[in-house]
């Protein structure tokens, strides 16, 4: 009979998306929550943490991308039953593991090269004129272009307010892994924001994402919106090369690089810029509400830029263009007036700018080291801290207290120097007087042996520390190499060991937008038929799960004849597939398989056959691309 715990913990634990992992935390759960604010207590939430994770690499989920969800779902259990417990101090990942989990492949980021964009005034317009259709697929399209949020944002969780003629203030960030603080700031609109306003009011009043959660919100929704803008956009904004559609690059870099272009001052640094519109902060924490901006996100940034024909209109200006236009202000954040900190009434949120003195320094350190920007001297200002840290490691002390340690070696180098002075000295007064008394010979030769021994000993030191550090390296590529042939061994098997199921989730029921259409195919004598999906076979079944498993079958079969490029990027459509992207049972996966003919044609038209024809492809992309992600 399966474990169950307290109905409290119990609840906590049905947040889960998945049945291992249910079941993992109804056996392990009560361990964590035992331990104490203490030294001893954080020491065991350290162990429990490293054994979670071990359980994880047991299933397959080596990586830190791999173990990301997972994570998230462990310590969104933790906070229901105490958001303030102390063992989400030490369970899940530290601010540099978050970073690698979210920067890309330095491969990738090499190999893009921006796209220009030459007409960024009429992507406006068209935002604009999307905002006032009465379709909700067209105007949630427009709300996202002139506003650069997520569809599910716009949907469901945005709440816009007017903070000038081209601004809003903006709550309801998704991505904030649950943070107590809710997150409020500032974002330019490429539309008038009484617009944007008036454009949102009426979207909620024509789709209901009542009871839904963002996920589901995506799956049923942003496919319209996505198509709206590959149909509407596709002249006016070039073409990614990738898997990305073109909506992706709307939301995300077209309105990061316009909003730049037009409202940027040209003092601002344009990553700090693009990161404070984008929402992409650090995370807020109890107790702490100042704003600290996140540059991991930087990867999303560049892959459009305005066109040189475009800043040759503007006179060579590729910052801040329309600040100069009536009823256009620079952002709160980045007004320079003389009060530095700027007090919100509803937030209480403290907003921090450089000081002149600070940048006059950063000007006159541009001007000494001949750096050709200003973004160029502020990653020189950047890399200089970065230095810092790293010496402060070394001589292992604050950042505060390096210039002390420096002086402190400094101090141990001069006094190493004297005593050589010294010594040389001595042998001098002996090489003068001719030979000298023994005694004068015996101290000098004391005082070298002495400063000898100290080196002897200090180069040791340096020889054990060195030998050490290549000892961890060595172990470190071996655990890799395990790790390695680990995954190999779990993608081959994966299927045999899937999880127990999940609990069924009730299928949404948006109000005033069309129902799902089924997916229909065309056959070899080029009329449409229509695929429906057959009964279950048995009593058991839930129509609301079968229901499920076929809507994702249908995505996947859409993706792979219209998304797809080649076979590289086609998905074999198995149970094993099926359980990543639900959290059905393996049952219900089998009797929906079973019952499809369509799915074995599918894979004859295109010759996919085997279990390893999914092996090494990125799941996470074929969620996004199916609105799961």
């Amino acid at each position: 009979m399966p474990l169950r715990l307290e109905p409290h913990l119990e609840d906590a634990i049905a947040s889960c998306s998945t049945g291992w992992l249910k079941n993992l935390l109804r056996k392990e759960l009560p361990k964590v929550l035992e331990v104490k604010d203490t030294p001893a207590g954080h020491q065991q939430a350290q162990q429990w943490d490293a054994l979670i994770k071990s359980k994880m690499v047991d299933r397959g989920l080596v990586s830190l991308r791999q173990q990301k969800n997972p994570i998230t779902d462990v310590r969104r259990v933790i906070k229901a039953i105490d958001p303030n417990h102390p063992a989400l101090q030490d369970v899940g990942f530290t601010p540099e593991e978050w970073t690698d989990i979210n920067l890309p492949g330095e491969e990738a980021v090499a190999g893009r090269v921006a796209k220009p964009i030459e007409n960024p005034d009429a992507i406006s317009t068209m935002a604009g004129s999307l905002m006032a259709s009465d379709e909700w697929s067209e105007i949630a399209a427009g709300v996202t272009v002139a506003t650069g949020r997520r569809s599910a944002e716009v949907l469901k969780t945005a709440q816009f307010e007017i903070a000038s003629k081209w601004s809003v203030w903006f709550t309801g960030a998704l991505k904030r892994r649950s943070e107590p603080v809710t997150l409020r700031f500032e974002i330019p609109t490429l539309v008038e924001a009484e617009r944007v306003v008036d454009a949102i009011g009426r979207l909620r009043t024509l789709v209901d994402t009542e009871g839904m959660d963002n996920r589901l919100v995506n799956r049923y929704f942003s496919n319209d919106v996505a198509q709206v803008c590959d149909r509407v956009f596709e002249g006016l904004v070039p073409p990614r090369e990738g898997k990305d559609n073109l909506y992706t690059h709307l939301f995300r870099a077209v309105y990061g690089t316009i909003a730049t272009f037009w409202f940027c001052p040209p003092s601002v640094p344009e990553l700090e810029f693009r990161a404070a519109i984008q929402g992409h902060y650090k995370v807020l924490e109890e107790g702490r509400t100042e704003l600290r901006r996140s540059l991991a996100a930087a990867r999303h940034y560049f892959d459009y830029e305005i066109a040189d024909g475009v800043i040759a209109k503007h006179g060579g200006r590729r910052k801040g263009v329309r600040l100069d236009e009536p009823g256009v202000k620079v952002l709160g954040e980045f007004r320079v007036d003389d009060v530095v900190e700027k007090e919100d009434k509803k937030m209480g949120l403290k907003r921090v700018l450089i000081s002149e003195e600070d940048k006059e320094q950063v000007i006159e350190w541009q001007a000494q080291f001949a750096i050709a920007s200003q973004d160029e001297a502020m990653g020189f200002v950047v890399e200089a801290a970065q230095k810092a840290f790293a010496i402060a490691e070394l001589l292992d002390c604050d950042v505060e207290e390096v210039l002390g340690g420096v002086e402190e070696v400094l101090g141990q180098v001069s006094e190493g120097k004297a005593k050589l002075a010294e010594a040389e000295r001595a042998i001098s007064l002996i090489e003068k007087g001719g030979g000298g008394n023994q005694s004068v010979i015996e101290q000098s030769l004391a005082m070298a042996n002495e400063f000898n021994g100290y080196l002897k000993q200090e180069n040791e030191q340096l020889k054990q520390e060195r030998g050490g550090l290549l000892s961890e390296v060595e172990q470190l590529r071996s655990r890799l190499a395990q790790f390695e042939a680990m995954q190999q061994q779990f993608q081959q098997f994966q299927q045999l060991f899937s999880g127990a199921a999940a609990a069924p989730v009730a299928a949404p029921r948006p109000a005033k937008t069309p129902e799902p259409v089924a997916v229909h195919e065309v056959a070899q004598n080029g009329t449409a038929a229509t695929n429906t999906r057959p009964r279950s076979v048995d009593g058991r079944s839930s129509p609301d799960a079968e229901r499920e498993i076929n809507l994702i079958i249908d995505e996947i079969i859409q993706f792979n004849e219209q998304t797809a490029q080649d076979d590289e990027e086609r998905w074999l459509i198995n149970q094993s597939i099926l359980n990543q992207l639900s959290t059905r049972s393996q049952s219900i996966i089998k009797r929906v398989l079973e019952s499809r003919d369509d799915v074995q044609e599918h894979h004859d038209k295109y010759g996919m056959y085997g279990r390893r024809w999914n092996v090494g492809k990125d799941i996470e992309m074929l969620k996004t691309a199916i609105g799961l992600a």
